[in-house]
């Protein structure tokens, strides 16, 4: 058995509660930022059967301050999420999946501490219920990769 496994079984279930939400919301968050933000993206340059519109107008995104040439079709919300959202997320699993636990959790604090500022900013002009929910999710993720950090550093 390698210390690290020895560690996670010694851990105490706070410290294996906090590792296991933390690569929970990597996974989550990594994957549905990059699909999402892909198919938003994607839904901006080409007609698609199915695409973006159909979930939500591109006039929803109206109430922001940001110049038109950023909302005037999905494309730059599109690799907004995915690289805000979706990208240290797919760094945080990579890290954790070479054994770089440590880096693994520093890069889900980022993760989470740019989805708050993301769905703060949302908002802040279209109050909402799902952003509410991702802004939440987005103080666990960061607290409990906060916390795995702690412990995981504490044990070492």
């Amino acid at each position: 058995m390698t210390t690290t496994a020895r560690q996670e079984r010694n851990a105490p279930s706070l410290a294996r509660v906090s590792r296991g939400f933390a690569l929970l919301m990597n996974w989550f968050d990594g994957v549905c930022s990059i699909v999402c933000g892909g198919f938003m993206a994607l839904s901006g340059l080409v007609a698609l059967p199915v695409s973006w519109n159909d979930v939500m107008p591109i006039e929803f995104l109206g109430v922001l301050p940001l110049p038109e040439p950023l909302i005037a079709t999905w494309f730059w919300p599109g690799v907004a999420l995915a690289l805000v959202n979706g990208a240290p997320n797919i760094v945080a699993l990579a890290m954790r999946f070479r054994g770089k636990r440590a880096a693994s959790y520093r890069w889900g604090i980022a993760a989470g501490v740019l989805l708050i500022a993301w769905t703060a900013f949302e908002l802040a002009f279209m109050p909402n219920g799902l952003s509410a929910f991702y802004l939440a999710l987005g103080v666990l993720q960061a607290a409990a990769s906060w916390h795995a950090l702690r412990t995981w550093e504490d044990a070492a």
